[in-house]
């Protein structure tokens, strides 16, 4: 049934939300922070390895002013 004093261009709308929706929300929000935590992890190992390679490398990248 509609309501005839609504006039034209305005529209009645329901939703419903349910428990099952709510948990897909919490389920994707936790994968979400799973997969940042990883790609943190991920980000902190190759700069620790940069950082590595700096070290290693830096007698041959900075020579004695005395060549």
């Amino acid at each position: 049934m509609s309501d005839q004093k609504a006039g034209p261009g305005t529209s009645t709308t329901t939703s419903t939300a349910t428990a099952e929706a709510a948990s897909t929300h919490a389920e994707v929000a936790d994968q979400l922070m799973a997969e940042a935590t990883k790609a943190q992890a991920r980000h902190d190992q190759d700069d620790a390895r940069a950082d590595e390679w700096g070290m290693a490398s830096f007698p041959a990248s900075d020579p004695p002013q005395n060549y």
